[in-house]
């Protein structure tokens, strides 16, 4: 994997060199537009095709388990005279 990493980040870096003096060339002589600049040159390219495989990223994810408390379950009080009274009471 490091020497696919190392390939494209010598890629990029021989495209950056290769670029960087193209954009630094002076414009050409007698083709100057109304606002004084150089006209924008056009580059086409032509189309590129590529075949391949593309890597499905991995994910692992490792949680402890949780301890589950029943201790707040257990209600000391009786619940039944809250239940009772709340179904005799008016709504509103």
């Amino acid at each position: 994997m490091s020497r696919v990493r190392a390939l494209v980040a010598l890629f990029g870096a021989v495209l950056t060199i290769l670029a960087s003096p193209a954009a630094a060339q002076a414009p050409a002589k007698g083709k100057v537009d109304k606002k004084g600049s150089a006209p924008r040159k056009v580059l086409r390219l032509e189309e590129m095709r590529v075949e391949g495989r593309i890597q499905k990223p991995q994910a692992m994810f490792l949680m402890p388990r949780a301890t589950l408390n029943y201790g707040e379950l257990d209600r000391s009080e009786p619940v039944l005279p809250k239940v009772k009274a709340a179904a005799e009471k008016v709504p509103f």
